[in-house]
């Protein structure tokens, strides 16, 4: 890696982060595996997650744990390995994603997870605004407003502070909704929620990767640039905490967020615990922060990296004015904000969720390509080139990998081609984009193989 840049690229001593796309320089990469997995853990653990139990309510809570336990299986190899090359070179994914898709096919991919990131902004403020909205009515839109302004605040100055606060804020939100769930198995009678029906192992498997893990793992780059770099005289145990924890934080809170949710609806007829507020005059209090904090902690890692993502459209080198990244902040924070006031997610989430196909070959192509190459032991700078020239923009292998890719999404939507019996069983999505991913490989190897022979001659 080019020191020299990763040094002089470093952010500015303000009070808000001024970093941008630019490498991460040494002095700053401090987080610790133990803040990864709190970071992640919060992240994954929103106010809208215990939906899962609603969507996933006739498997019954044994099969909601394996059905949890097998995504983490299948999605772990991925992600750790995404977690793992943040701290190899201390860039965010989509500026890695250069050297895989192109310049341009890179900044195209930019901006459709930018749109990605700040519609599940407002979704999830859209969320928490409803259920504080219920808990105490007559507000408006004052909740709305209140949630965009802490979430814009907090992303405004940076991941330093995003740290500090996800690490203070850890234990008030397990008291918020430890209470929540002593309430509601103190309230209600306990009814252990059953299996009706078939299982269907494949599409369930796919849906909590697509919800979850697979959803969050493109990021983790942008979290674990700020870490240490390894080194040959890491311990294979450390390394392996550091490409753990955002992984299992992340599936931790699913797993348990979920199972309340699935509990909560089978004893209350409403999934959401966070309602329960509305009927206790005295904790309703607790309800309140525990949501804000739960919203709080999931949007803070939808906005900055959509806010890093879009950066990253700019095709130039790593530096930029030292005010753009605190500017895109409040102009994206903005316009999320206003995204759920006015509530036109509603009408969007099946645009959301057809740019959320695109994450598992995605991310598969990119990590594959990323280790083949061996990206990891080039020079910083190369990550930065301009393009000079139109075929730049496309340079080798961005026309495979970008073809792959659309094969992928198309794969990914036609599961009606397995035949009946594999429908439920067989993670589609998963498998097709694995599918399109070795073809790549192999794809890759076919050119190198002819390169070869024209080099020795």
């Amino acid at each position: 890696m080019n020191r020299a840049m990763t040094e002089a690229a470093g952010p500015d001593t303000h009070s808000f982060e001024t970093l941008g796309i630019a490498p991460v320089p040494d002095r700053e990469r401090n987080m610790r595996a133990g803040s990864l997995f709190v970071i992640w853990g919060l992240a994954s653990a929103s106010a809208t997650t215990p939906v899962i139990g609603l969507v996933l309510k006739g498997m019954g809570l044994s099969n909601f744990v394996w059905v949890n336990v097998l995504s983490l299986l299948i999605g772990l190899v991925p992600s750790m390995l995404l977690a793992h090359m943040g701290r190899q070179v201390p860039i965010i994914s989509m500026v890695m994603a250069r050297r895989t898709y192109g310049i341009a096919g890179a900044a195209l991919l930019s901006v459709l997870y930018t749109i990605v990131g700040a519609g599940w902004f407002g979704l999830n403020t859209d969320v928490g605004g409803q259920i504080l909205g219920t808990i105490f009515p007559g507000h408006g839109m004052l909740w709305y407003v209140l949630l965009g302004i802490i979430q814009i605040a907090l992303v405004f100055f940076g991941m330093e502070v995003l740290e500090k606060f996800y690490n203070y804020t850890a234990l008030v939100f397990l008291l918020c909704y430890a209470v929540l769930a002593y309430y509601l198995f103190a309230r209600y009678p306990f009814a252990m929620p059953r299996q009706v029906g078939a299982v269907n192992w494949g599409k369930d498997v796919d849906l909590i990767l697509s919800f979850s893990l697979l959803a969050w793992a493109y990021i983790f780059p942008t979290v674990t640039r700020f870490c240490p770099p390894p080194t040959p005289a890491e311990r294979p145990a450390r390394r392996a905490l550091y490409m753990l924890a955002p992984s299992v934080g992340v599936m931790a809170a699913v797993l348990v967020m979920g199972a309340l949710g699935l509990t909560a609806l089978r004893m209350t007829g409403d999934w959401n615990i966070a309602l329960l507020g509305k009927s206790l005059p005295v904790w309703g209090e607790v309800s309140a922060i525990g949501v804000i904090l739960a919203i709080a902690h999931t949007n803070a890692m939808n906005l900055y990296p959509a806010v890093t993502t879009l950066l990253a459209v700019n095709t130039g080198g790593g530096s930029s004015h030292r005010l753009l990244q605190p500017s895109l902040v409040i102009i994206l924070g903005i316009f999320s904000t206003v995204l759920a006031v006015l509530g036109i997610l509603d009408f969007i989430q099946g645009f959301l969720s057809i740019l959320g196909s695109l994450l598992f070959p995605f991310t598969f192509i990119l990590v594959v390509d990323w280790f083949h190459g061996r990206y990891y032991a080039d020079s910083v700078s190369l990550f930065y080139r301009k393009a000079t020239r139109f075929s730049e923009w496309f340079s080798w292998p961005a026309p495979w990998a970008i073809g792959m890719l659309i094969i992928g999404v198309i794969l990914g939507d036609s599961e009606r081609l397995l035949p009946k019996g594999l429908v439920h069983v067989i993670p589609w999505q998963v498998c097709s984009a694995l599918f399109v991913t070795l073809i790549y490989y192999l794809g890759l190897r076919v050119a190198e193989a002819r390169v070869q022979p024209r080099e020795m001659a």
